[in-house]
């Protein structure tokens, strides 16, 4: 047995309450006595009395000749239980379990002898106590190891299901670190990665519980514990902070800190062992999330070649960088997740897509329209639809975007009269955008509308044309983001990819 485990193992024995009892119930056969537990090795000594552990000096006499007893009877290897010094007797007995000593038992000060009878019975009572204590020792060390392991399956559960709910790493890291400070009871915790260089470490994921927001500036290799840590690829482990590399196939991609344990107790090993077994479910999720990065941006320039085909021509009306800013907009005032604006930005630069099939002339038409003309253009949307979907299924759910945000929220659009919240919720954002883009840009048939003219008309039709929600967001996205939503040049964008 460690020293450290020991010596609590005999602090609860002492203040065991069967062994207060025994102490109790013997009173009347020893008197006054002093009890004392002395371990196998070392000179701590825990006294009985009141089964409070307190060391007191003046009983430094009765320590004395329990060591000596103890020494001689190793020495003949036949244990001396008692000795007569200064008119008192003290007794030692030692404790035995699967023929180890576990502690010695001495009572002291007695003015008489104890019968061999009622030493068998204290020597009974005593181990009877130390084995029901060691039980519940173990039972408690052996959850204590348990405990971590647990946490730690827990962790790859939970790890596994954050990792379902996104693939946006700016979404995925803050929520591992939360994790993190969460099955760790930290503070404070810092996900960093390598840039595409490999020469500098980007803090992607800082999250401290006491403060609304927490910044790390980015860090060279060898720079600071996390950039020792990436350029070893060795732990960094001290009782208030851990840091440790993230590594991928052998390679170290990264690293994960935390710092600061709310209950104001030490890092353990135990801890090390949870914090690696979240690091390597993480550096899969991370993995993953990158390779998904790679091939949203191959998508992301498949959709850009397509959409600048529509770029010139009569058939680019409703694809303005005005159009994509005010979409992306109303898509922040919502709180949209990643993910939803994503789809947005995509469904924002396809939606007229289908204006590939209509005539030019019926584009450029400044007359009224004719039944046959109507009828083309209702179905252009479900023809835009045909027309990426051979794109596969990462825009799954763009589609539904650009085939419905026709439709009006009344209930009297096209190409299915939809009503409500039966329209998609992008198809409304793209329905107020579309419409609003269109009344600031010059038509054969009409003159443009200023800005302040066309906002009214978008609010004019809320609850008819628009959804109400949407026409909402819209009026405080051109309040708060007007700046940006109407500047002229192409390299300022609410929103980026």
């Amino acid at each position: 047995m460690k020293h450290l485990h020991q010596e609590e193992l005999l602090k609860k024995i002492v203040a065991h309450p069967s062994l207060k009892e025994e102490i109790k119930t013997l009173t009347a056969i020893t008197g006054n006595a002093l009890w004392v537990i002395i371990p196998p090795a070392g000179k701590k000594y825990f006294i009985c009395n009141n089964c409070l552990f307190k060391e007191k000096p003046q009983t430094q006499h009765c320590i004395d000749n329990i060591n000596l007893l103890i020494t001689e009877s190793k020495k003949k290897n036949i244990f001396k239980n008692v000795i007569y010094a200064n008119k008192v007797y003290t007794y030692c007995l030692p404790i035995i379990k699967n023929d180890l000593v576990v502690l010695y038992l001495g009572i002291c000060n007695l003015k008489a002898k104890i019968s061999p009878a009622v030493l068998d019975i204290i020597n009974v009572f005593t181990r009877a106590t130390v084995e029901n204590v060691i039980k519940e020792f173990e039972l408690l060390n052996l959850y204590e190891t348990i405990k971590p392991r647990t946490v730690a399956l827990s962790t790859v559960h939970t790890i596994n299901r954050i990792v379902s709910s996104t693939f946006a790493l700016d979404e995925l890291l803050p929520r591992i670190a939360r994790l993190a400070l969460q099955v760790l009871c930290a503070q404070k915790c810092t996900i960093m990665l390598l840039d595409k260089h490999k020469r500098f470490l980007v803090p992607r994921a800082v999250v401290d519980l006491k403060k609304k927001s927490a910044t790390q500036q980015p860090l060279k290799i060898g720079q600071g514990i996390h950039g020792k840590v990436v350029k070893t690829g060795k732990v960094f482990f001290m009782v208030e902070y851990v840091c440790i590399p993230l590594v991928s196939e052998g390679n170290v991609i990264g690293s994960i800190s935390v710092a600061q344990r709310l209950n104001n107790k030490p890092f353990s090993h135990f801890d090390l062992e949870i914090l690696t077994t979240l690091s390597e479910q993480g550096v899969t999720a991370i993995k993953n999330a990158q390779l998904y990065d790679e091939q949203e941006q191959l998508t992301l320039n498949a959709i850009k070649a397509l959409a600048s085909i529509l770029s010139s021509g009569a058939y680019n009306y409703g694809r303005t960088n005005l159009f994509i800013n005010v979409v992306m907009s109303i898509g922040m005032e919502l709180t949209l997740t990643s993910d939803q604006m994503r789809c947005l930005y995509y469904a924002a630069l396809l939606h007229n897509v289908s204006q590939i099939s209509l005539p030019e002339k019926l584009l450029k038409k400044s007359t009224r329209l004719t039944g046959k003309d109507y009828k083309i253009i209702r179905e252009h949307s479900r023809v835009g639809a045909k027309i990426i979907e051979p794109m596969g299924d990462r825009l799954k759910d763009v589609l539904p975007v650009i085939i419905y945000h026709h439709e009006r929220y009344d209930g009297h659009g096209y190409p299915c009269g939809l009503k409500g919240s039966d329209i998609p919720l992008g198809a409304r954002i793209l329905s107020v955008s579309d419409a609003f883009d269109a009344m600031l840009s010059q038509r054969p048939y009409r003159k443009k509308l200023t800005i302040s003219q066309a906002v009214a008309e978008i609010v004019r039709y809320s609850g008819e044309q628009f959804d109400p929600v949407i026409v909402d967001a819209f009026v405080q996205a051109v309040k708060r983001s007007k700046n940006k939503i109407f500047q002229k040049g192409k390299s300022l964008w609410v929103w980026k990819f």
